[in-house]
């Protein structure tokens, strides 16, 4: 083994910490969650299409 295999082994463990982290705040299992925004409601156009010529 070379010397920088112990390190990318490290910032592989690292990195799978952290990704697996994210996700359990994201889902809400530690902390309120991330929640989505909410979206407002699109104004309805009318079925006819005014003439603006």
């Amino acid at each position: 083994m070379t010397a920088a295999t112990p390190i990318v082994l490290l910032l592989l463990l690292v990195a799978a910490v952290v990704a697996v982290l994210m996700v359990l705040l994201a889902t809400g299992r530690i902390g309120a969650g991330i929640e989505a925004p909410r979206r407002r409601r699109r104004a309805r156009r009318s079925i006819r299409s005014k003439n603006l010529r």
